[in-house]
């Protein structure tokens, strides 16, 4: 099987590190981070540090693979674009669950797709691409995961619900059974959701109530609101 390239220089990449350390099947070759973001360094963790410039001459596609691993948190819409500069470059974007994650094994899953430890997934669900899901979630059974959502850790998440595309649920959210979370909905840290919400929406409170609208820039965040 082959190696593995992580896209990112953040928390996340060293919670991956730790999580995937003595796994056969997910070996860690480098890490690869935007050229401007380099600022001469050459090693995280022990492990090559390259630009992603040059990342497809140094790891060709054809022996490695990647994951692209970001959470969003400054801009959400930025999960999609950094996605898509990884598929340009011509490698398989692996999907990555822990073995300290409960995950259904016929759980259907498009690439990109990051479960942390901790985690229950509920059984007949699915999910598209590049979803990140941290620690310590519950996901019911027969979810519909979109791409490009994140949802973090400790949220309780009923069964069947329904999630668009560019979602951010915030730390410790409750969502209740046959839910939908429409496109772009950010849920605030602790938020309970007992209706489906509107796209673009920014929602916060028990029960959760939208607050504002970001169509024009996205998901944003920011701890003052």
């Amino acid at each position: 099987m082959k190696k593995v390239i992580v896209y990112g220089m953040n928390i996340l990449s060293k919670m991956l590190y730790y999580d995937a350390l003595g796994r056969e099947d997910f070996q860690i070759a480098c890490f690869a981070v935007d050229n401007e973001h380099l600022g001469g360094r050459k090693l995280m963790l022990g492990l090559p540090l390259v630009g992603m410039d040059e990342v497809d001459e140094l790891y060709p596609p054809d022996e490695y693979d990647m994951v692209a691993l970001f959470d969003g948190y400054d801009c959400m819409r930025d999960r999609e674009k950094k996605y898509a500069k990884a598929k340009s470059k011509g490698y398989t974007l692996r999907n990555y669950i822990s073995s300290k994650a409960d995950v259904p094994p016929d759980t259907a899953m498009g690439d990109n797709n990051i479960v942390i430890g901790q985690t229950h997934i509920g059984i007949e669900g699915s999910m598209g691409d590049n979803n990140l899901i941290r620690q310590n979630v519950y996901l019911g059974h027969g979810f519909k995961l979109g791409n490009h959502n994140v949802i973090t850790a400790g949220c309780t998440i009923g069964g069947d619900c329904e999630f668009k595309n560019n979602c951010y649920i915030g730390i410790g959210s409750t969502i209740v059974n046959d839910t939908t979370i429409e496109e772009e909905t950010l849920i605030g840290a602790g938020g309970v959701v007992i209706k489906n919400t509107e796209p673009y929406s920014k929602n916060v409170g028990n029960p959760s109530r939208a607050i504002g609208y970001h169509k024009e820039k996205g998901i944003r965040m920011s701890v003052h609101g």
